[in-house]
């Protein structure tokens, strides 16, 4: 019978891919990653660019590929709301995200999802009194053996490129 058993483990952790859990959702709906995660980071920029030119870069997923050359695809509707469903191709993987919050030009929040693993990203602008805005991205990832194909370095990498290629494209005259 023990024999099964690690067998009976990895079925068991596969069963939840695809979808992340109502915690995370909820989470996620209130702007927050997730603090039990094993992987974590929150990264801030300053952009000297108002928090709406900011928005219409982040909140259209369609142009991503234009000023972001590490998400080279997407699926999305033209203009994101609370629940849109959108996908994105990110280090080779079809990552499906669903949007959890939506505050124009404030805050935005989606939780995403490829096998087994499950992320919540969370965007917030905040205009500064220099006219400058100070953009902050945080993210979680969690899943089953996440420490095997997903290291903390990386994590912390991709969402540096993220804010370094928004910047650049925020900051085009």
């Amino acid at each position: 019978m023990r024999r099964g058993f690690p067998l009976f483990c990895l079925l068991l952790s596969l069963s939840a891919c695809g979808s992340p859990s109502e915690r995370q959702s909820s989470l996620a709906a209130q702007g927050k990653t997730d603090p039990q995660a094993p992987r974590q980071t929150t990264q801030q920029i300053s952009i000297k660019a108002p928090a709406a030119k900011i928005w219409a870069l982040l909140a259209n997923p369609q142009a991503w590929p234009g000023w972001n050359p590490s998400i080279p695809q997407t699926s999305a509707p033209y203009v994101l709301q609370n629940g849109s469903l959108f996908s994105y191709n990110a280090d080779g993987m079809s990552i499906h995200a669903a949007v959890r919050q939506f505050i124009p030009a404030q805050a935005l929040a989606w939780t995403g999802d490829v096998l087994n693993f499950h992320a919540i990203q969370t965007w917030t602008l905040n205009p500064q009194a220099d006219g400058t805005t100070l953009v902050t991205t945080s993210e979680s990832v969690s899943g089953f053996l996440i420490g095997a194909f997903f290291s903390q370095a990386q994590l912390e990498r991709d969402d540096h490129i993220w804010l370094a290629n928004l910047k650049a494209a925020a900051e085009l005259p």
